[in-house]
Formats: structure tokens, sequence, C-alpha cells
């Protein structure tokens, strides 16, 4: 029988991660689903992998599915086959992905590797001692493995099961301590010792300064949890005593309880995370940051792995090694780089290149080797405004490589920052994922400011001009933004000023489901751009920007994987076809579109936006088509200025009983289906209030007026005809339109706002992003209505819409009653 699907992954995700890091390579040591005659027997075997040492087998992998118990059945499987083999083997391995079981074939005996009888395996280079060992005596079963730095075999884990892991270490702070107000800087100690243990075993000339384990101290007793405390302080005082990474540990450790110590130090041990992806870990390390930091103000989103890699693959991957070996110099900054997941993820994908250049043989070993020792001193920066954050970035390059000296804990937009500086621009690449929507008012002194030619107190606007004050020219920057920075009047100087210092390259919209993972709904894009040599003040230069929509990265909402979703072929489309304007002025590919827009409309548009809605080809040719056609906007057939009406203060709301005119609000009288709605909790104003709206000529409703609700997300974008016979007023969230209805039907108007291609057009249109949208009065007015040859074919086509929605909308009424009896039934049953 041939492997199944649970033992492939107990392969694939559990062991071979291991054996790499045993110095055995899978593409050339490994053969797999090997075909055997089972003796004694008329059936075929299928070995799960044959571990091949000098062309000859050397052992071989039983693999069961994950965490099934191991049995004698299990046992005689494994050795049947090796014994079936034509060239002998003298021992076997059996595992589940947790336990590692390794049988001499002669004596059906577990081994005991230097006094160890589970969860090791040889190193590649150890089998020139053991075989020739076995094969003098096959009976041996005591084999010691002198300087093996190995530790037992522990699985890596999956994203989801590290951060429940994280949560209960999280959580037995929490309930030990009685304090979790240093959780996180604590356990990131507790998890720097480990990792520490894991560079050791798998890096030659990585020293490790103390000589306890994790997997030897979690196997003291309760009674032990003393020396458990004692051993891991004293871990520490040596690292800040004897090694130049020590400054990460020098702030106390704050936990007190022995048995905190010993809880965290078992948990830890059951888990290599070197074979936990780097993807996994990066996010796990950021889940335990919001956890024990939630509350306090980080303004910052941590970027999923999938969008570190769609930014890199956006700016060339190539670019960072190509610099570092041409002239060895190379300044990477990420001035908000929280636990430092674009810097480790940079490195580490720079120094796979240079190693796979050398294995392609277009670089000698030496040139590697000076490369790689500059990318992980000298090339990657990083920043961060909270110290423990900016220690745990410390940590991941320490772990990563080294560069930690390069990782500040600063205020970046400060003038006294030292990774950035407007006055020396020196960086050659900034790639980063700033804060949201903070405000730095309170923080910016007189100096601070002075860097900043377009004033402001936004933390956003504030970090894209020190970007680009702070890059050579040349030097390119590709950064997250919050798309109300691509799209808001408030910050057309800003885009004005950029499109004079950099030639924007592209801009990328993100799927809604980016930041959703991390419980944060905000319509977000990349923005990429070229620092010029120049000022280009007039706007003078003409060239075409990419406009790009990712339409996923591979998860939904809720962090689960799309399982129909090639990332690799999604990053090699990136890299290849997005910026590839000799595939034509539009591309598209599985989960991505793009087109190109001429700069010159950009800058010669007055709002100077850059969001990808709004220069959107597509809906641009249609409005062009119907401009073309004599199709008029909403400036031309509104009768009254395009404005929007006026709150009352809350103080005058009154119920129906006593009130004179209804307040029409976007979100509660205006339906989705383009009905005006209305009941007891509406509120209404009394007739003198009602007269003074009358009087100034603002708000006051007529009947057969089209409300177009103008502001908020899930809000926007809904119409409804006001044709109720009482007064009413609009609030300040509801646009008016008053039509000639001899010309134009105002039902139908309503919903080729809400459902046609009006309802394209204001998609388009708003600014804003998350909850903050809108729709401003003057974007109103250049929506153009399509009069479909007349007003009697929009009342036919009105009509059918507003019946079968008002079928749709009883059906869901009547499903939902049905549901109730049904629940009743069973409940009573």
């Amino acid at each position: 029988m041939s492997t199944s699907i649970n033992e492939t992954e107990t392969v694939i995700k559990k062991i071979i991660p291991y054996l790499s890091r045993r110095g055995y390579e899978a593409s050339k040591d490994f053969d797999y689903e090997v075909k055997v005659n089972i003796k004694d027997e008329s059936r075929i075997g299928f070995i799960d992998i044959l571990v091949k040492y000098k062309k000859k087998p050397a052992f071989l992998i039983e693999a069961k599915r994950l965490n099934k118990t191991l049995t004698q059945k299990d046992r005689k499987q494994v050795l049947d086959y090796a014994n079936s083999l034509t060239e002998r083997v003298g021992f076997v391995v059996l595992t589940n992905g947790t336990e590692i079981q390794c049988i001499n074939v002669a004596t059906q005996k577990n081994i005991m590797w230097d006094g160890i009888a589970t969860n090791l395996i040889p190193t590649k280079n150890q089998l020139d001692k053991v075989l020739p060992l076995l094969k003098k005596d096959p009976m041996e079963c005591r084999i010691f493995l002198k300087g093996d730095k190995g530790i037992p075999f522990k699985p890596g884990l999956p994203l989801r099961q590290i951060n429940r892991l994280f949560y209960k270490c999280h959580s037995t702070i929490r309930k030990i301590e009685k304090n979790e107000e240093n959780a996180f800087a604590d356990f990131s100690k507790l998890l720097f010792l480990k990792l520490l243990e894991e560079k050791y075993e798998s890096e030659e000339n990585f020293e490790l300064k103390y000589t306890y384990r994790f997997h030897e101290l979690a196997e003291k007793s309760n009674e032990e949890a003393d020396q458990v405390k004692d051993a891991v302080l004293r871990m520490i005082e040596r690292i800040v005593a004897e090694t130049p990474y020590g400054e990460v540990l020098k702030d106390p450790i704050k936990l007190k309880n022995p048995k905190t110590f010993q809880s965290i130090v078992r948990d830890l041990s059951k888990v290599s995370f070197q074979d936990c992806s780097l993807d996994s870990k990066g996010a796990a390390f950021e889940y335990f940051v919001r956890a024990t930091l939630k509350g306090k103000k980080l303004g910052q989103y941590f970027t999923p792995r999938e969008l570190v890699q769609a930014m890199l693959y956006l700016v060339g991957r190539e670019k960072i090694t190509n610099k570092v070996l041409f002239d060895g110099q190379m300044k990477v900054l990420d001035p908000s780089c929280g636990t430092g997941g674009f810097l480790v993820f940079l490195m580490q994908d720079a120094i796979s290149r240079i190693k796979q250049d050398v294995v392609k043989r277009k670089i000698t070993n030496e040139q590697a080797e000076k490369a790689i020792k500059k990318l992980k001193e000298n090339v990657f920066f990083g920043s961060d405004a909270n110290e423990g954050v900016a220690c745990s970035a410390k940590m991941n390059m320490i772990i990563a490589g080294d560069g930690h000296t390069n990782i500040q804990h600063e205020d970046s937009l400060s003038a006294k920052a030292k990774n950035w500086d407007v006055l020396n621009p020196n960086c050659d690449l900034i790639l980063t994922n700033p804060p949201f929507g903070t405000s730095e008012k309170a923080s910016l002194t007189g100096e601070d400011s002075s860097q900043y030619p377009i004033k402001t107190v936004k933390g956003q606007l504030l970090f894209l001009q020190k970007m680009v004050r702070s890059t050579k020219a040349g030097g390119e920057i590709c950064t997250v933004i919050d798309d109300g920075v691509l799209n808001n009047d408030n910050a057309s100087s800003l885009r004005e000023w950029l499109l004079q210092q950099c030639k924007i390259i592209s801009v990328v919209k993100l799927p809604d489901d980016t930041f959703r993972p991390n419980k944060i709904n905000v319509r977000s894009s990349l923005l990429y751009m070229e620092k010029r040599k120049e000022p280009d003040l007039n706007l003078e230069e003409e060239y075409d920007i990419t406009f790009c929509e990712f339409l996923s990265l591979g998860y939904t909402g809720a962090g689960d994987k799309i399982r129909s979703f090639d990332l690799n072929s999604f990053l090699q489309d990136i890299e290849e076809k997005v910026l590839n304007t000799e595939l034509g002025s539009k591309r598209k590919g599985d989960f991505w579109h793009a087109f190109d827009a001429p700069s010159i409309k950009v800058s010669t548009d007055k709002t100077f936006r850059l969001d990808y809605k709004y220069w959107d080809v597509s809906v641009i040719d249609e409005i062009s088509s119907l401009k073309d056609k004599g199709m008029k906007s909403i400036e031309d057939i509104n009768l009254i200025s395009t404005l929007r009406g006026k709150s009352p203060s809350a103080d005058h709301y009154v119920d129906e009983s006593e009130g004179y005119a209804l307040v029409v609000k976007a979100g509660s009288n205006v339906s989705k289906f383009g009905e005006l709605i209305y009941n007891q909790t509406s509120d209404w104003i009394e007739k003198d209030i009602y007269q003074e709206f009358v009087d100034s000529d603002r708000g006051a409703l007529e009947k057969y007026d089209i409300l177009l609700s103008s502001t908020g997300d899930g809000t926007l974008g809904k119409a409804c005809v006001f044709d109720a016979k009482f007064p009413a007023i609009a609030d300040g969230h509801v646009t008016i339109i008053r039509i000639d209805r001899t010309q134009l039907d105002p039902y139908y108007v309503a919903d080729y706002l809400r459902a046609g291609f009006g309802k394209v057009q204001i998609e388009r249109l708003y600014t804003g992003s998350t909850g903050l949208i809108e729709l401003t009065p003057e974007q109103v007015k250049s929506i153009i209505i399509d009069d479909v040859g007349g007003i009697d074919n929009q009342k036919v086509l009105s009509k059918e819409l507003r019946k079968k929605e008002k079928s749709y909308m009883n059906k869901i009424d009547k499903a939902d009653q049905e549901l109730i009896v049904a629940r009743g039934n069973f409940f009573h049953a």
C-alpha cells in the first residue's frame, strides 16, 4: 500500500525539516515510495523514505500518521521492509511526527544514541562512524556520537498550534504571576533562550554560552521548579556577560514564581521552532505581542507574511543581493519594524539567493561568504517606538543572522532618530507598514516638524514624507498605506508633493481580507515609488503608472488558507507580469489584474488621487461612452444645489407622537432595497424647528426627492425616494437630488445609484477607508445618469427590479418564520 495523505504530512511537515537540519539533502539523499517484495509474504510494500549515503542504502524511514501510537505491528512492518532490501541496512527509523524510534534490524531493539533511546537520528556526517560500526557489529545498540550538538527531535508546528502554545504561555504568566504587565518582555527572553539553543544546534560557528538544554530542564520534577528558575537566570546572566548580543536580555526578568519558569520551559521544549515556517513563527510572535499589549497604543498592523513576500517580489528579489554583490553597499530600512518580520524575511531570502548562486556556480564561495556577512551585519535596519517590540526585533535578527545593532528603539518621526535622516538621505530601499490612524500632535517638537514640508500631525503622512526625504536619489520605497491617504481631499497636497519628488511605479489595491485575521478591518494598498534625482515641480514627465488589484493573498478573513490558491504562482506573476508593460496596458492572472494609466492624467487631476478604483479604466471608459451619448451628470439634472442635509441638534429630537417632521438618516431610514423606512424608533422634530430648516433652505424635503446615503461603511450608496405625505428633513449624511419628473423617473434614478452603473461610479468616487468613507457633494455632481432611452423604459426597468427584490424579501421573511416554527417544534417535542 502506498503512503497515505496523513503519512505524507508526517514526512513532509515533520521529518524532512528535521533531517535537513541534520545535514541531509532531500533532493539527493532520499528515495521516496521505494517498492519492495516482502519476504515470506505474497505482497508488495512501499518504503516511505530510503536514505542513501555514498549512493548506497543507509537506513529507511517508515512514517505513520501524526500522533498515532506506535505499535509492535508498526515495528514489524518497518523491519520487514528492511529485511526485504537487496542491500542490508543496520537500522531503521519509525516515526509518527512526534516520536522517533531508531531500531537495530538485527536485535529489533531501540538504539541508544549517547544514552538517548528515542527522538534522535544521526547526522549525515555521523554516518561515517555509525554505518561501519553496525557493519562490524550488527548487534550494537549503544552508539556514542561524541560532539553531537543535536537535541532530541521535536516537531515543528503550524500557525494555529503555535498560537495556542503562546496563548497557553501567556495564560500561565497571567494565572501564576497575577500580573501580565511584563508578560511579553519576559516570555520573549525565555523564547530567545530556546531559539539560541536551536541556533547552536544548526550553525557550526555559533557558540552557546551555557550547558543547560530545555529538554533536560523540562524533565525535572515539580519539586525541582526552583532549579529550573535558577538555571534560566544563570543562562541569562552568562549571555549578558559573555556575548555581544546580551543587551537584549539586560533588563531583569520580572517573573517571580518558579512554577512559571517550569511551565513555560516545558511548553517551549515540546517544539522545534526551526522546523516551524518563518511565516508561522513571525505571525505567532506578533500574536503574542497583540495579546500582551492589548489596550496599549501600538498603532501598528502586523504584516501578514504573504504580503511581505508580495512586496519583495514586486520590488524585485534580486535587487538586494545584486547590489550587495556589486558594490557591497546597501541599506534596507523598515522605520516601523515591529518584531522584525520584514527584515528577517528579507535577510533570509537574500541569504538563500546567495547560496543558490553558489550552487549554480554564478559566484565563488569567497564572494558568497563576504556577501552573507554583509547581509547579516550591515544591510538591514529597523526602528520601533515600543521598547519591548524593538527588543523582540533584535532577538529575531540575532536568531536569523545578526544585525541586531541596526535595530533601534526610537521614535522614527523624531529629528533625532538614528536610523534615517532627512539631511543625509542614505536609504536604498524602504519596505514598511507604518502605523495607521495615529496623531503625532503631542509628540512633535519644533525641530521634528522642520523635517516635513507638508504640515500635518497625521502619522502616515509624516512617515511618507520622511521616507522620501531619507531615501537616496534612485532609491525605492514600497509601503503599505491606508487608502484614505490615496484619495482624501485633505491629503491632496501630499500626493502632489509625492508626484513631484518621486516616480510612482505602482499602486496595488490589497484585498479587504488582508488584515482581518488580526481583527482589523481597513482598506489598504501598496504604494511603490522611486525617488527622483531632481524634483519634477511642474509635473511634466510622462510615464505609465501601474495600478493593480490583488484579489486574494491566499487566506480568508478568518485566516484560513484558500486551497485553490497557488502562492508560488501568484508571486511569480507579481515578479514577472504585474509591472511588465510589454504584456499590454491591461494585464491579469489568477487572483490579480492590472492596468497602466498615464502619469499626466494623474498629475492634471485636481485631486491628484492615487487609488486604484478611481483610475479603473473599464469604469472610466464606460463613463466616457455615456458622455459621448449625451448623458447628463447629476449636476446637470439636479434642480437644487447638490448638497447634503443638515443634522438638527440631538436635543431637538422627539417621538413621532410629539413630532411634526421626520429626520431622514442615512443609516436607519434608507434601506438597501431603495425604500424609505420609518418606525417607532425614528427621530422627529417639532414644527418650529422644521420651519427653521425650510427658511434656511437646507435639508427640507419635497415629495419625490431622491435621497442618497453619502457616508459610512455599509451605508454609503443606499438610495431611496422620499414619497411620504408628511414633512421631513434630511440629516447631514444624506445628499438630496431633486429632478424634473417629466424627464426622469425618481425611482429609476435611486435604483441606478444603488444598484446600477451609478453604484459603480460611487464606488470609484468615494474617499477614505474603513468606516470613515464618504461621498462629497462635488463627487455626487459628477455622476453620469444613463437615461436608457426615456422615462418609459426607466419605469419598466425600475418596476421589474423592485418587484424581484420584494419577492426576494418575502421569501427571506417566509424562510425566517419557517425556521422559527421548526426550532419551536423541536424545542417543545
